[in-house]
C-alpha cells in the first residue's frame, strides 16, 4: 500500500552545512545538513510529519505537553530564549531531500521534500518542536504586543537518503539520547526488582544498569532481550525465530509488558534461569572468539575484503565475562550472538514449558561444546554472506534457522527430542 504524499516545506536560515555520512550503502550516498533557525521560522506543517518518531510526546486534554523535560525546554524559550540554541540538542529529520538556495545578502531558505510519513518527518526531538509551537501559541494570544520574534534559535539536523531498512535503528539510537526513561521501563521497575532478587549474591548482578546513570555496563533491556530469545510461547519450533528482536529494544518491553497480563508468563518461566542464561551467553562468546569468528573482520564497507576491525584485535582482548567469570577475549557481536542463544530454544523441554516452567533437556554447557563448532561456522558463513556486517547477521531469520537446526539435530541424535 503506497502512503506517497509529497509536500515541500522550506525555513530561512544564514548558514548550511552539508556533510555525506561515510560508508553509506545506497545507491545516492546518504547525507547530514545542519543548520540554526528561528523558532518562529520552523513550518508548523512539520507537525502533520511525526509518525516516524518512536515516541511522540504526551499531551493532556488541553493539547498541553506534560512531564519535566517538556516544563525545561518551554521554561528556556520563555526565561532564556537567547541560550535555546547551546540548552537544546535540536530537532531531527529524515527527507527524501534536502536543498540550499541563497539569496542576495547571505541569506537564503532551506527546501525539504518529504514523500512518505512512515520514512520522512520528524523523527526525533518531538518534545522540542511541540515545546516551541505551545510557546509561540501563547505569545500569539497574549493580550501584549508579541509582534516582535522570539529571540531563540533551534539547530535542525537533517537526514537525506536513508536506506528505509535502517530508519528504525536510526530513531531507536536516537531517541535514546532523551533525558527521560521509557514509560515501558517505569512499567517493569517492579520486575526489576524480582530480577534483583534472583541475581542477589552471583557473579555480574552488580553489572546490569537498571536505570540511566547507572554504572553497570549491561543494560537491562538487554537482559530482557536475552531473555525472549527462549521464549517458546512466541518462538515455538523451526518456523519461527526471534530475528524480529534485534536492535528492537522498545518491541522486547512491549512483548514483555503484555506478558504480564498472562496467567504463565514468559519472564515467570525464564526467571528462575536467569543467572544461566546469562552466563550461557558470555560462554558462547568464550568459545566462539576461540573458532574461525575470531580470525573474521567486521566493516561497514561493502567491500569487505579491504579492511575491517579484526574481532581478536589487541584493543579487544580481555573483555570481562561477568556472569560467567574469566574474560572473551575478542569482540562478539550481538548480531551472532542473538543466533546462536537462541537456538538453544530447541533444548527446553516443551511439556515443561506448557506447564510454566523452564527445564533443559541437556545440560547448557555441555551442549555447548557439542555445538560451538558447527554453529561459529554457521554464523561465519552469514557474516560473509552479509557482507562482513554482524547487525545483518543478527536480522536474518536464516542464521537462527540454521543455528536452530543443528542444536535440534544434536539433541534428536542423542535421543533427548521428543518424537512427533
Amino acid at each position: 500500500m503506497s502512503n506517497s504524499t509529497s509536500v515541500e516545506l522550506l525555513f530561512p536560515t544564514t548558514e548550511f552545512r552539508s556533510l555525506p555520512i561515510p560508508n553509506s550503502d545506497s545507491t545516492r550516498r546518504a547525507k547530514i545538513a545542519t543548520c540554526f533557525v528561528r523558532v518562529s521560522d520552523l513550518p508548523k506543517e512539520l507537525g502533520d510529519w511525526m509518525d516516524v518518531n518512536p515516541r511522540i510526546p504526551k499531551v493532556n486534554k488541553r493539547d498541553q505537553l506534560q512531564g519535566p523535560v517538556a516544563k525545561a525546554i518551554m521554561d528556556t524559550l520563555r526565561d532564556d530564549p537567547e541560550k535555546f540554541a547551546l540548552k537544546n540538542q535540536g530537532i531531527y529529520l529524515l527527507v527524501k531531500q534536502v536543498e540550499f538556495k541563497k539569496q542576495e545578502g547571505g541569506q537564503g531558505f532551506v527546501h525539504l521534500l518529504f514523500d512518505n510519513p512512515e520514512f520522512h518527518g520528524l523523527v526525533n526531538g518531538g518534545h522540542t518542536y511541540l515545546a516551541i509551537r505551545q510557546v509561540l501559541s501563547e505569545r500569539e494570544s497574549e493580550e501584549s504586543d508579541s509582534s516582535l520574534p522570539l529571540e531563540a534559535y533551534v539547530r535542525v539536523h537533517i537526514f537525506e537518503g536513508i536506506e528505509e531498512d535502517l530508519i528504525t535503528d536510526i530513531a531507536e539510537g536516537l531517541n535514546r539520547s532523551l533525558q527521560v526513561n521509557n514509560p515501558s521501563l517505569a512499567n517493569l521497575a517492579g520486575k526489576f526488582e524480582e530480577i534483583k532478587s534472583h541475581l542477589k549474591g552471583k557473579p555480574g548482578e552488580d553489572q546490569i544498569a537498571y536505570h540511566q546513570g547507572h554504572p553497570g555496563e549491561i543494560d537491562i533491556q538487554e537482559v530482557l532481550s536475552l531473555m525472549s530469545l527462549l521464549d517458546l510461547s512466541r518462538f515455538p519450533d523451526r518456523k519461527t525465530h526471534p530475528n524480529i528482536l534485534f536492535g528492537q529494544p522498545k518491541k522486547v518491553l512491549e512483548y514483555f509488558i503484555e506478558d504480564q497480563k498472562k496467567e504463565q508468563s514468559v519472564f515467570g518461566r525464564t526467571l528462575p534461569k536467569l543467572h544461566e542464561i546469562l552466563v550461557l551467553s558470555d560462554l558462547i562468546q568464550q568459545r566462539g572468539v576461540l573458532q574461525d569468528l575470531g580470525r573474521l573482520k567486521v566493516t561497514n564497507s561493502k567491500k569487505a575484503a579491504k579492511g575491517g576491525d579484526r574481532v581478536r584485535s589487541p584493543k579487544n582482548l580481555g573483555r570481562p565475562a561477568h556472569f560467567a567469570g574469566g574474560t572473551i577475549e575478542g569482540l562478539f557481536h550481538l548480531g551472532w550472538l542473538y543466533p546462536m542463544l537462541a537456538a538453544f530454544r530447541a533444548n527446553i523441554s516443551r511439556s515443561d514449558w506448557e506447564k510454566g516452567e523452564l527445564k533443559w533437556l541437556m545440560e547448557p554447557k555441555q551442549l555447548l561444546e557439542i555445538v560451538i563448532e558447527e554453529m561459529s561456522r554457521i554464523i561465519k558463513q552469514e557474516h560473509i554472506d552479509n557482507k562482513a556486517k554482524p547487525a545483518e547477521v543478527g536480522k536474518k531469520e536464516a542464521s537462527y534457522r540454521a543455528c536452530f537446526s543443528e542444536v535440534a539435530l544434536k539433541l534428536a541424535e542423542r535421543g533427548l527430542l521428543p518424537q512427533s
